[in-house]
């Protein structure tokens, strides 16, 4: 089965909505797709629908923000439902998600209004953000389902002309946020327990993404390093983690080295691997899900429920 199994759209961080995604996956030649939106699975019915009418099997899934404080993992855990197949999707979850999207609001709130201090002209609102990138009238009800993140914010100065058109997020970040401009704001994360325990008690999988970010996305020094990837593998395991992505790492000659690495090191430890490109679509400098697929080779058995 032709797989990418990380993509984003708009109720996160992506470009795209679920049906212009299931669209670009039928292009693709995909049998199995997911979409993974960051803290949300609000898209999901959308996309289940979208890619059935495509004869795609779509899986309910999403990626979750997580801080383990255990191995100072700071990054996401995706989650992955094939036994739903109706909402709501993973209870569970979605329990655990609702809070993350009520955290994720309330730091984009505090960020338009350190940012009206600083633009105090610019008529900066909440409400203006969604319309920007919603291209809808602001309905609170869809706000408090969409997964808000920084990259939403930078769009929004940029849309606004509150920040130079030829910036990039990476720069707005080191001048914004770690050069001082903005407040600062911690977001609270679950940790890896508590995340794999609501995914599997509602009979899902658990998988590692983009392990190579640890590195850089440095194959060599992932090789030169492989007993420190060989126990953080180890930890994930005994937490519960149950895959492994095989990831795109923008080249196909570096995907390929650390991609081996990785199912090399964690396959003896019992981990399962998906495949994912992380795509957030046109214009987002990540719009991959044309370049990255893999054979799948299913989920293993039926996870029976937890609760």
């Amino acid at each position: 089965m032709i797989s990418n199994m990380h993509v984003h759209s708009r109720f996160s961080d992506g470009m795209s909505w679920p049906e212009e995604i299931a669209l670009e996956a039928a292009r693709a030649g995909l049998d199995w797709v997911a979409l993974t939106d960051h803290d949300t699975m609000a898209g999901v019915s959308r996309f289940v629908r979208a890619c059935e009418s495509r004869s795609l099997t779509a899986i309910p899934a999403c990626e979750i923000d997580v801080y383990e404080p255990q191995i100072d993992y700071k990054s996401e855990l995706l989650a992955y439902f094939p036994n739903s197949d109706a909402e709501p999707w993973a209870p569970q979850t979605e329990r655990l998600l609702r809070q993350a999207l009520q955290k994720r609001r309330a730091r984009l709130e505090f960020f338009i209004d350190s940012a009206k201090e600083l633009y105090p002209d610019k008529g900066l609102s909440f409400q203006d953000l969604f319309r920007d990138k919603t291209g809808l009238e602001f309905d609170n009800s869809l706000a408090d389902r969409i997964s808000w993140s920084k990259v939403d914010f930078f769009l929004y100065l940029k849309a606004r002309r509150c920040v130079a058109p030829d910036m990039n997020y990476k720069a707005f970040k080191k001048r914004f946020f770690m050069g001082g401009l903005l407040k600062k704001y911690k977001l609270e994360k679950p940790d890896i327990a508590s995340v794999v325990q609501a995914i599997h008690a509602d009979r899902g999988f658990v998988v590692i993404p983009h392990i190579g970010h640890w590195w850089d996305d440095d194959a060599s020094l992932m090789y030169r390093d492989v007993e420190k990837l060989r126990l953080v593998l180890g930890w994930f395991r005994r937490a519960g983690v149950d895959g492994v992505e095989l990831y795109w790492y923008n080249s196909e000659a570096k995907s390929a080295r650390i991609n081996g690495l990785v199912r090399e090191i964690a396959k003896p430890q019992g981990f399962f691997f998906t495949y994912g490109s992380d795509c957030h679509g046109p214009g987002s400098g990540k719009h991959t899900i044309m370049k990255f697929k893999g054979n799948f080779d299913g989920f293993p058995g039926n996870r029976k429920s937890k609760t």
